[in-house]
């Protein structure tokens, strides 16, 4: 499953929306009221209005419950100007942002089911 967030995170970073809406699945719902093609809408925002986006991402956790069902707890920097791989978090200059992510295992992918997100700190990436 890991590999499956580590694919998403590579599309955005190259601004391929065809991977990441694969990505989402069709019975996606938050509790903002979002479904898929609003979700992928949003990414699509993202790559217009900031035309350099590079994007470090940090799994921090994933869980099973199910043979079905995962939930995974990613933090993601986003800046305007490519870090130092691996970056120097103390000195990054980004936004951050957690991800609580609902995952289901659909014809044999691992898609998005929902998500909540929100602001975080370089802080919570150490």
């Amino acid at each position: 499953m890991r590999s499956a967030i580590d694919r998403v995170v590579k599309a955005v970073g190259e601004r391929d929306i065809k991977p990441v809406a694969a990505a989402v699945s069709a019975q996606y719902a938050d509790k903002e009221g979002n479904d898929k093609q609003h979700v992928v809408s949003l990414v699509r925002v993202q790559f217009l209005m900031h035309p350099n986006l590079y994007l470090f991402a940090k799994t921090f956790s994933v869980e099973c419950p199910t043979p079905n069902e995962a939930r995974a707890l990613v933090f993601a920097a986003m800046a305007s100007v490519p870090a130092r791989v691996p970056p120097d978090l103390k000195n990054l200059s980004a936004d951050v942002y957690r991800f609580d992510i609902a995952l289901v295992h659909e014809d044999g992918t691992w898609r998005v089911l929902g998500a909540d997100w929100g602001p975080a700190t370089v802080q919570d990436l150490l």
